[in-house]
């Protein structure tokens, strides 16, 4: 099928603008900066739709990095590694653009430096799974610039354990390649797709 030339420049363009917008952050690189606690108990199981968990995060003093760029923090549920195995739909990447690491989104709020805490209901449609909490530090320019969450480096630790609705991993074989390149380069995708009809 021919591709009209205009829309084929509209494409271009249109990923051009896309590729800009990637901030292209990788969690290496930023400093862990914020502690991070929740509620949940080891061995604990709690029920997605009824249950709720405490989440407190602050600036650690001990650090001698700076906070003054500090805008605002997002924080996030997120899988760990005993719940990532064998599921592309929920797998780690050091480039926070492919990261599927933290799909659920618990608060967006201005940072504050101490006194933070957010109650926070379990959604009744959260997969069921072993999770931590993750609160990513966001800069005036929408940038992720630090982080901290409730476990360790190697999310092992102070694990929280969710029952909810069982999902279903995607097995289309066009999911992995479409589905690696949604967030931000998920319009130049659909575009595309959309000319080439």
């Amino acid at each position: 099928m021919e591709v009209h030339p205009a829309a084929a420049l509209l494409l271009i363009l249109s990923c051009f603008t896309v590729a800009c917008y990637a901030h292209n952050v990788h969690l290496s690189t930023l400093n862990q900066s914020l502690i991070v606690t929740a509620s949940a108990t080891p061995g604990q199981v709690l029920k997605a739709g009824t249950d709720a968990i405490t989440i407190t995060w602050a600036f650690n003093p001990n650090l001698t990095v700076s906070d003054a760029n500090y805008t605002t923090v997002e924080a996030k549920l997120c899988y760990a590694p005993v719940s990532q195995t064998g599921r592309d739909d929920r797998k780690t990447d050091d480039n926070l653009d492919f990261d599927k690491t933290c799909p659920f989104d618990i608060t967006d709020e201005p940072y504050k430096r101490s006194n933070n805490t957010f109650i926070w209901t379990i959604p009744r449609d959260t997969p069921t799974a072993t999770y931590f909490v993750r609160v990513y530090v966001i800069n005036a320019k929408n940038h992720e610039i630090a982080y901290g969450q409730n476990t360790n480096a190697s999310k092992a630790t102070n694990l929280i354990q969710i029952d909810g609705v069982v999902s279903e991993q995607k097995d289309s074989a066009a999911w992995p390649v479409i589905g690696n390149s949604f967030g931000y380069y998920g319009f130049a995708w659909a575009l595309m797709l959309i000319l080439m009809l």
